[in-house]
């Protein structure tokens, strides 16, 4: 499996995790989405951790660097500025909604937090079978706070979606776990289900 990161801060709730710059650069490596589900496995312990991305920056990595524009196109500046990719550090954010020990799925926060410097990975369909797909994870995802939660619950669906190779069973799995999720807030709900129409995932 392709490394995406490196956890270099944790807690039980969620993690922060810097990304290779340098395997960010090549063309043909899955960047980290929002939404997309990873994995965090222990070498320490039997415990994996799953968490879906909920933020991902980009900015240089100390207070000497400023970004500051330079009216070139991409290309031009790799060819020309290459040393400032260098300068870059890509984090991802990620909320932790279960774990895997001894061979068992857990769907709420784990007991102890991932390690420091523990790598992170996408996760596989297995790891979601064995935590989410009772979507009780949406509740946790509903009460997010830094971010959009509709708009973070609706790319989480996306991209277990893909995971499950598009299944429309899924889909219909999704909708109607929301639907007792938001039975009160039916604009919610709406909202929400408008960003899963199969339609509105062809960019995918």
């Amino acid at each position: 499996m392709q490394v995406l990161a490196e956890v270099i801060s944790s807690s039980i709730t969620n993690i922060v995790a810097q990304c290779d710059q340098h395997l960010l650069q090549k063309e043909n490596l899955s960047r980290p989405r929002f939404g997309s589900f990873v994995s965090i496995e222990s070498q320490s312990s039997d415990m994996k951790f799953l968490a879906v991305i909920y933020n991902i920056t980009t900015e240089p990595g100390d207070n000497v660097h400023k970004t500051v524009p330079f009216g070139m196109t991409r290309e031009q500046l790799k060819r020309e500025q290459p040393q400032i990719f260098s300068l870059l550090q890509t984090q991802i954010h990620a909320l932790i909604i279960g774990f895997i020990s001894n061979k068992k799925g857990f769907g709420y926060l784990p007991p102890q937090p991932p390690n420091l410097h523990e790598f992170v990975y996408s996760a596989t369909k297995n790891d979601l079978e064995m935590i989410a797909d009772n979507f009780d994870f949406l509740r946790l995802l509903s009460e997010v706070k830094v971010v959009s939660s509709d708009e973070l619950i609706a790319a989480a669906i996306r991209e277990s979606f893909l995971i499950h190779n598009k299944s429309s069973e899924f889909l219909l799995k999704a909708g109607q776990t929301l639907a007792q999720l938001f039975r009160g807030d039916s604009e919610r709900l709406l909202a929400i289900l408008r960003r899963i129409e199969p339609a509105r995932m062809e960019y995918e």
